[in-house]
Formats: structure tokens, C-alpha cells, sequence
């Protein structure tokens, strides 16, 4: 363990675990044997980084030039066997948000943007500057391509690829992926009113289910809908969208 390294309290490091210079971690996180924390990670209180997981190493980029950059992990995530994080490229870095769990050999390229109580199944492998908003999970052996952004609350069934943006509170299936359908049981468990998940399924019909075109059911739904919050959301992630729905 470093020297310059900044340790909260109750703080476990384990035999073999490595712990670089000017890396931060918080009050009663425990880093397991073999496990790498690398400078410029900053990890939160109460987390949990298993055997061999690598967190800090620099961006899989060939362009990119050695330079101090940084990762940020928040409270309470989990990271388990073997998974790699990388640090970003930009000064903002690489993000994880609290009550993460990134499962064993998860990939989590350059600069992504990971939110709070996201479930990454095995194998998950995300490329630079993937979004993932709170509260999605992504089933087993799924890769997520480069610049891709996965909505909240949304459902990708393991194996699959994701080449194009999935919405929030949808359940991702198929090979090309395709909506499926609501993420009708995270919803409930959220505890999402009925008459809201009504509305959101209304606005995924208008969307997918419908002769319109994209901007046409975007217009129908600001003229049908009541203004409620998750619509809103479902509206500024497709506006907001770069690589097109899936």
C-alpha cells in the first residue's frame, strides 16, 4: 500500500492487494486479496472490490497519451471478481455511482457513465464512453458498443449486443435487439404506480407499436400525455439520443 494513499476508518485491505499513490477510499470499503486500486481512483464508504479486480488502469485507447486522469465510485458498489475499470480520457473521468454492482469479470472502458444501483451481470463488457442511468441492468455476456446509452430502469437480456440506444423502462431482447416490451417487473419493484406504468406503456406504443415515424410519436405524446416526470424522461432520452433507438 502506498504511503500517500488516503484511508477512511475500519478500512480492510487484504494480504496482496495493491493500493496505489493518491488513490481515496472510504470509511469500511474493503479491497480483497490480488485486487489493484490504482492512482486516480476515488472509492467511496461501505464498498467492496473482490479478488483480482484491476480498478485505475489506463484508458484501452491507442491514441491515448499517458496523463493523470481519475475514476469516482460511490457509495456502497460492489465490484467483484476480476472486473477492470478504466480511468477516462477526459478530465471528468470515469464514473460509478452508489450502490453499484458490477459482477465478476465485468469490462468498464474509458470515461463511462454508470448510475446508482445499475446491475452488470457477468461478462458485461462496455466500451468508451458508454451511459448507463440509474437503476438499468444488463444481463450476462452482453457487449455494449462504444458511445451507447442505456436508459433507467431498462431490462438488456444477457447475450445480446448493444449497437443502438435502449430507453428507459424498457425490457431489450433479440437479435438485432429490439423493445420487448416494458420492464414490467423492475417497475413494480420500484414501485412505479399502475397508472403510471399505464402511461409509460401508452408512450412506448405511440413509439414502437404505431405508423408513426420517431418525431411524429414524440408530438403525439406531448399532445395525449399527461406531463408526469417519467414521461418526460422517456421524451428528453430520445431527443437527447446520438446512435438512434434501438
Amino acid at each position: 500500500m502506498d504511503p500517500q494513499a488516503q484511508l477512511g476508518v475500519d478500512i480492510t485491505i487484504d494480504p496482496y492487494a495493491m493500493v496505489g499513490s493518491g488513490t481515496v477510499i472510504g470509511d469500511r470499503s474493503r479491497v480483497m486479496a490480488h485486487a489493484h486500486v490504482l492512482p486516480g481512483t476515488t472509492l467511496g464508504a461501505d464498498c467492496q472490490v473482490f479478488q483480482g479486480a484491476v480498478i485505475g488502469g489506463s484508458p484501452q485507447h491507442i491514441d491515448f497519451e499517458e496523463h493523470e486522469t481519475k475514476i469516482t465510485i460511490g457509495d456502497g458498489t460492489v465490484i467483484r471478481e476480476y472486473v477492470t475499470v478504466n480511468r477516462g480520457m477526459r478530465e471528468s473521468g470515469t464514473i460509478i455511482g452508489s450502490q453499484a454492482y458490477l459482477m465478476a469479470y465485468v469490462h468498464v472502458g474509458h470515461d463511462c457513465r454508470i448510475g446508482d444501483q445499475v446491475i452488470l451481470a457477468n461478462g458485461v463488457q462496455l466500451g468508451g464512453f458508454v451511459q448507463i442511468d440509474a437503476y438499468a441492468s444488463i444481463g450476462g455476456m452482453t457487449p455494449v458498443h462504444q458511445q451507447c446509452h442505456v436508459g433507467a430502469h431498462a431490462f438488456v437480456g444477457g447475450g445480446f449486443r448493444v449497437v443502438q440506444d435502449v430507453p428507459p423502462y424498457i425490457l431489450a431482447t433479440g437479435e438485432p435487439l429490439g423493445f420487448s416490451g416494458l420492464n414490467a417487473i423492475g417497475l413494480r419493484r420500484r414501485n412505479l404506480p399502475p397508472e403510471v406504468r399505464a402511461q409509460i406503456k401508452r408512450a412506448y406504443q405511440l413509439i414502437y407499436r404505431s405508423d408513426h415515424t420517431i418525431p411524429q410519436a414524440l408530438a403525439a405524446i406531448r399532445q395525449e400525455m399527461a406531463p408526469i416526470s417519467e414521461i418526460q424522461t422517456i421524451l428528453d432520452f430520445i431527443e437527447s439520443s446520438t446512435r438512434g433507438l434501438i
